[in-house]
């Protein structure tokens, strides 16, 4: 019998980022689930998202073209891959999928951040259209 390990990974989504990056994950057929966090500690706030699956089922491609293409989206969005020991956290900013794809099979876990709402750099667009 072949024995698949499974692989899970987790992303915490802080600050606009939960609302856009689940729907660009929807919209790519990436099944994901919310993690409750309980701790008796002050924590950060963020909201914590697992992919898993079993290892040779793992979308990586999948999820690599989607944070690759939800960062280019828009310039207020940063995706940083800590890798398994914790040593090393990467900006995936500037990677392609490829890339972003090797870093997800080595990561303990991703962070999600979009530092402006949607309306937000709209206006900021608009505004600068106008000078």
């Amino acid at each position: 019998m072949n024995e698949q390990a499974v692989v899970a990974i987790r992303f915490t989504l802080f600050k606009h980022s939960r609302n856009s990056f689940l729907a660009a994950l929807d919209d790519a057929s990436i099944r994901h689930s919310s993690v409750m966090l309980f701790s008796g500690r002050p924590q950060a706030s963020g909201f914590t998202e697992i992919i898993s699956a079993l290892s040779d089922a793992m979308p990586w491609n999948g999820i690599a073209k989607v944070i690759i293409s939800w960062v280019e989206a828009r310039k207020s969005r940063r995706v940083m891959v800590q890798v398994k020991d914790g040593s090393v956290v990467i900006e995936a900013n500037g990677y392609n999928a490829k890339d972003v794809e090797r870093l997800l099979k080595v990561c303990a876990s991703v962070t999600v951040i979009d530092t402006l709402p949607e309306d937000a750099e709209t206006k900021a667009r608009e505004s600068d259209a106008d000078d």
